[in-house]
């Protein structure tokens, strides 16, 4: 896993986090795999050596 693949895949699972927040209460489970995507690749890119800390895709957004 290089950098560059372990900061585009966690932006993008943050940015699918965001719009699936704002969809329906239905989107739950959606946002529970989200999360544990991110989760584990974030943990993933630690053992590669890779630091990956976004603000919130919100933030970025403003």
């Amino acid at each position: 896993m290089t950098e560059t693949i372990a900061r585009e895949l966690i932006f993008t699972l943050r940015v699918a986090q965001e719009i699936a927040s704002r969809e329906s209460p239905d989107y739950d489970l959606v946002l529970l795999f989200i999360q544990k995507a991110i989760e584990v690749a974030t943990e993933e890119a630690s053992r590669h050596g890779i630091m990956v800390d976004f603000d919130d895709v919100s933030e970025r957004e403003h």
